[in-house]
């Protein structure tokens, strides 16, 4: 098996994570590869805000917790980003297809953070986040402006990065009678 499918096949998301932050050179190959995606309509260009700091993790969290709606799993689960030790937020222009490009991004970010010994964690898309209302707008501009997102940008996705806690290798998982195919 390719070095390539065998990360593919082994990496998982990292729910709990050491203290330590990523060394700054291993953040930046992430970020760097990370700009060089694009989506899939309008050679997106994204912004990126990386947080690692504790306070500002905890005001996200707490905005976090009064846009999503009631009873929903990732409500539920939103105290998950008091024991991030990073969140990378990624922002891009509201154009079509631009979540999903978004959270693809994420996806291949998470890879390219495997190569270097990080670990990460999607948490959340946009359209988890109930906008509609007048106080949830005005908390998606709080957000905002708190990390300084450019007035053109619109938050659409967010996960953690870290260093996992546990050194325990991720095993490749085989399942069987998951596939039907119809002709």
């Amino acid at each position: 098996m390719n070095n390539l499918m065998r990360k593919v096949l082994t990496r998982r998301s990292v729910y709990t994570f050491s203290a330590n932050l990523p060394k700054d050179e291993d953040l930046m190959v992430v970020l760097e590869e990370g700009k060089l995606l694009s989506n899939a309509e309008t050679n997106q260009i994204w912004h990126f805000t990386a947080i690692q700091n504790k306070d500002v993790i905890k005001k996200i969290y707490e905005l976090s917790i009064s846009i999503l709606p009631d009873g929903t799993t990732i409500k539920n689960g939103a105290e998950m980003l008091l024991n991030m030790p990073m969140l990378l937020i990624i922002s891009g222009c509201n154009v079509k297809y631009a979540e999903d490009a978004a959270n693809s991004l994420f996806g291949s970010m998470m890879l390219a953070a495997e190569k270097h010994g990080l670990s990460s964690c999607w948490l959340s898309g946009a359209s988890d986040v109930d906008v509609n209302s007048e106080e949830a707008q005005k908390l998606m501009h709080e957000v905002k402006n708190i990390l300084q997102i450019p007035g053109e940008y619109v938050p659409l996705c967010i996960g953690a990065f870290g260093y996992k806690k546990s050194k325990e290798p991720a095993r490749v998982t085989k399942v069987d009678s998951i596939i039907n195919i119809i002709r």
